[in-house]
């Protein structure tokens, strides 16, 4: 699907609401211009066609009218960009039939861990080392150079820009208030853990008198559980990666090691006293948190960037509600939390007209003038306060959002779609919007 260079009011009514886009246009301002990206002259009259597959956006509407893909567009009038978004689940069912089909957007979304191999191993994607040093050189001032690491094969490098914002960001969030109604603290130990999970689940830690608590929500085939993993020693690794560690001087894969078993072991006993909540394995990728969240499950492995969006969307149905941190579980293996590194990647395939104009396109986000209208968190002008005189996106505090009430609350549904990484999914930046 072609996206357009302006919003129409259809969308924009349908999505937001008039008030809300009101702001919201009246918050975008004049993107900086480009400098020329031209690959080679094109007929007049002719624009090139640019792909781009990305997890930006709740929905195709969504992306289409974030402001990401407006200034986008408005940026670069000779290039017909194509948006290719997905959600994160369909792209992780998608991406090995996109893979072997060679059906690759000319910018795709892929992970460095899981992906690239296979594109690889098809021969479908081109070396962009040469195009980075020529055209990539905001990408590279910012990147950090173990980054690169992962997508370099026979000495070539084959990604065009990793994701630079730190994923070191994990950490156990319990119920506080659960804990102290149950008389318990925060777990230290595995065997503390699993009390804590069972008492959340069977002791009605809400005292509501119902039997509607539960411990925690595993995540999809436990694709983000390693918390309580690293305890025996083992992880699976986010997103199903595996997890490699150095045993008696050999780099060996997690998934095979005793401790795997005991870690299995352990969970299907904490399942089998109710512990986890029984939609554990079947909820849908990028949903984990909603159980806890929502004031059902008292644990989460999650952000710890989290905690105080956590308590507040708690807070929505139990205004007594406290979210606390805590380590991760300690047991015979150890304790841990995995730390991802920098997996998310764009690559170009073979079958790509213009990959000049790709790595252009990438490294104009990471200009100075356009890194600070995107960076921060909100939509512009809704769920952030829009740009300044400096033409910088400028964020509500804690405080502002808070005393806003309500009128926050809403702010943040008209915009739901949109906060999905901000519409458009970039390795520039924070975390921001909804993470996978």
């Amino acid at each position: 699907m072609s996206v357009h260079s302006k919003f129409t009011r259809r969308q924009a009514l349908k999505l937001m609401g008039v008030g809300t886009f009101s702001a919201y246009l009246a918050a975008c301002a004049a993107p900086a211009a480009p400098s020329d990206t031209t690959d080679s002259e094109m007929p007049a009259g002719e624009k090139k066609k640019i792909s781009i597959s990305h997890i930006g956006g709740g929905s195709m509407e969504a992306s289409d009218i974030s402001y990401r893909m407006y200034v986008l567009l408005s940026s670069f009038p000779d290039i017909e960009f194509v948006n290719r978004c997905v959600s994160y689940a369909a792209y992780l069912d998608k991406i090995p039939v996109q893979i072997a089909s060679g059906d690759l957007a000319d910018l795709q979304f892929c992970n460095a861990f899981n992906d690239i191999p296979l594109m690889m191993e098809n021969e479908v994607i081109i070396e962009t080392g040469p195009l980075l040093e020529q055209f990539g050189q905001n990408i590279l001032a910012v990147t950090p150079e173990g980054a690169w690491a992962s997508t370099v094969y026979d000495g070539r490098q084959v990604a065009v820009t990793h994701n630079i914002y730190d994923l070191n960001i994990w950490t156990c969030q319990y119920r506080g208030d659960w804990l102290e109604s149950l008389g318990m603290g925060i777990p230290e130990t595995i065997d503390e853990y699993g009390e804590v999970l069972r008492a959340f689940s069977n002791s009605d830690p809400d005292g509501n008198g119902q039997d509607d608590t539960y411990g925690r929500l595993l995540y999809n085939s436990v694709r983000f559980d390693d918390d309580f993993f690293h305890a025996f020693g083992v992880a699976v690794g986010h997103h199903l990666n595996g997890f490699w560690r150095q045993r008696d001087g050999r780099l060996e894969l997690d998934w095979v090691q005793p401790g795997m078993k005991d870690a299995l072991s352990w969970m299907s006993s904490v399942w089998a006293d109710g512990g986890f909540h029984p939609d554990s394995i079947s909820i849908p990728l990028g949903q984990k948190d909603n159980a806890f969240r929502a004031g059902i499950a008292g644990n989460v492995y999650t952000a710890w960037g989290a905690i105080d969006f956590a308590q507040e969307k708690i807070r929505t149905v139990a205004p007594e509600a406290t979210v606390v941190a805590g380590p991760a579980p300690e047991g015979p293996g150890g304790r841990g939390y995995t730390g991802e590194g920098w997996p998310w990647c764009f690559v170009i395939p073979i079958t790509a007209e213009h990959p000049e104009d790709c790595v252009k396109v990438i490294d104009w986000f990471f200009t100075p003038d356009i890194a600070a209208q995107i960076i921060c968190e909100g939509v512009l002008g809704v769920t952030n306060k829009g740009l300044n005189e400096n033409g910088w996106c400028v964020e509500y505090t804690p405080a502002e959002k808070k005393a806003m009430g309500d009128e926050w609350s809403q702010k943040q549904t008209e915009v739901q779609d949109i906060s999905v990484f901000w519409g458009l999914w970039l390795t520039i930046g924070t975390l921001g919007g909804v993470q996978p």
